[in-house]
């Protein structure tokens, strides 16, 4: 650089004249240095991850980044033109409140409530994202803190969980949360939960798993396959259930 004074030959000769093992000791100590480095980018967390996610891409972040800005109303349409008309199969009518588990934006929380004509919850652990989230009168976002849904036991009447779990790959933390989605929900209330269930290597923060996986993670709950669609080529399955009559709310803490 212009002006920048060549400092150079003055560590050539600190090298040159020092003993060989402390040549080779800083050598090595840089190098681990630079490994720690790259390696706890590498090890980031998934909450760090997405706090970051987030950050980078705005609302466009809860969506598979390989849609387009342009792209993104018709796919949540889409998939609400899929799922809506399955979920509404399985109400009973007279659900009063619906959890969305990992709301994100809240592309779904506001027709969820219109849904049931009741009252909808999204939670999630960004709060960057539920400042993107619309608001009405029926809808309320809370943020989502050290894994706790911040509601009763047994007071869900229906669980609404869309490609959330696909972003734990954690399995404590994949378990933790079912045992919060269960303290939550009533007996016999509805689980519905739509994942990518598409037979593919895991991401460092996704984890693809089975639809038998699905099908049998939560204890009080048995859910069936209903079906699902394709997104970018993938699989993305639906499952259904409701929580067995009698059954105690799960101790996740």
């Amino acid at each position: 650089m212009n002006g920048a004074k060549d400092t150079s030959p003055v560590l050539e000769w600190r090298v040159t004249k020092s003993p060989r093992w402390i040549v080779l000791l800083s050598l090595l100590l840089i190098g681990f240095t630079s490994c720690q480095m790259f390696r706890s980018g590498r090890n980031q967390g998934d909450l760090e991850y997405w706090e970051e996610r987030a950050r980078r891409h705005g609302g466009r972040a809860v969506y598979d980044l390989g849609h387009s800005e342009a792209e993104l109303d018709s796919v949540t349409r889409y998939q609400m033109d899929v799922l809506f008309p399955v979920l509404r199969r399985h109400l009973k009518g007279d659900e009063k409140l619906v959890l969305d588990f990992g709301s994100g934006t809240g592309r779904f929380t506001p027709a969820l409530a219109e849904l049931i004509d009741g009252r909808a919850l999204g939670v999630d652990p960004i709060q960057r994202f539920l400042d993107l989230a619309p608001r009405t009168e029926r809808v309320e976002y809370r943020l989502l803190e050290n894994g706790r849904i911040p509601l009763p036991d047994q007071s869900a009447d229906v669980v609404w969980i869309s490609l959330v779990l696909t972003a734990i790959p954690e399995d404590s933390t994949l378990r933790r949360s079912v045992a919060e989605i269960e303290r939550v929900l009533r007996p016999g209330g509805l689980l519905f939960l739509v994942e990518n269930t598409h037979d593919r290597p895991n991401l460092p923060h996704l984890a693809y798993r089975p639809v038998e996986f699905y099908a049998s993670l939560f204890p009080s709950v048995p859910l069936q396959h209903e079906g699902g669609y394709y997104d970018r080529g993938e699989r993305i399955s639906i499952l259904v259930g409701r929580k067995r009559a009698g059954a105690t709310p799960s101790a996740a803490f």
